[in-house]
């Protein structure tokens, strides 16, 4: 109510907006950074959702007496490519910056690998030794042809 008596109405209104992302790969860890210039750290929350693997992002804050600016942001952060429990978010100089440590490769990982390498080989040796028996026959078949051909018959050497 007003000082005369009558019902104020004051109605919010949102301007949502989208933040620019930046992401970066290292051998270690990936960082998100997401400018959030004009925001407090308290007028935003970020929240990791290990069952979706998702972090979810998302804040306001007042622009005036009736509008707010407000976003909301969700990423994927695959349990098997990122340790979780040990992210670390940090905001400083209007960045929230959100750093994903990479889990280290499992012995099976490599095992994989070389297994997968061991395989690739003896399909290349499969493919050789075909290459081989082809070219044999072919020899073998080409050989017999010259003779056929060159050599005399029995029967032209009886007729001598």
């Amino acid at each position: 109510m007003d000082s005369n008596g009558e019902v104020v109405s004051i109605i919010s209104s949102y301007e949502d907006f989208m933040p620019y992302c930046k992401f970066q790969r290292e051998e270690q860890y990936d960082t998100y950074q997401i400018p959030l210039h004009g925001f407090k750290i308290a007028q935003f929350n970020v929240c990791l959702n290990d069952e979706k693997e998702t972090i979810k992002i998302e804040g306001q804050r007042p622009l005036d007496g009736t509008r707010w600016s407000r976003f909301r942001q969700e990423f994927k952060v695959p349990c098997d490519v990122y340790n979780t429990k040990d992210l670390h978010a940090r905001f400083g100089n209007g960045v929230l910056s959100i750093r994903l440590p990479k889990k280290k490769p499992s012995n099976d990982a490599s095992d994989s690998v070389v297994n997968k390498s061991l395989l690739l080989r003896l399909k290349t040796s499969k493919m050789a030794i075909l290459r081989i028996a082809v070219a044999v026959v072919v020899g073998v078949a080409v050989g017999g042809y010259v003779i056929f051909k060159c050599l005399p018959s029995k029967h032209a050497i009886e007729k001598h």
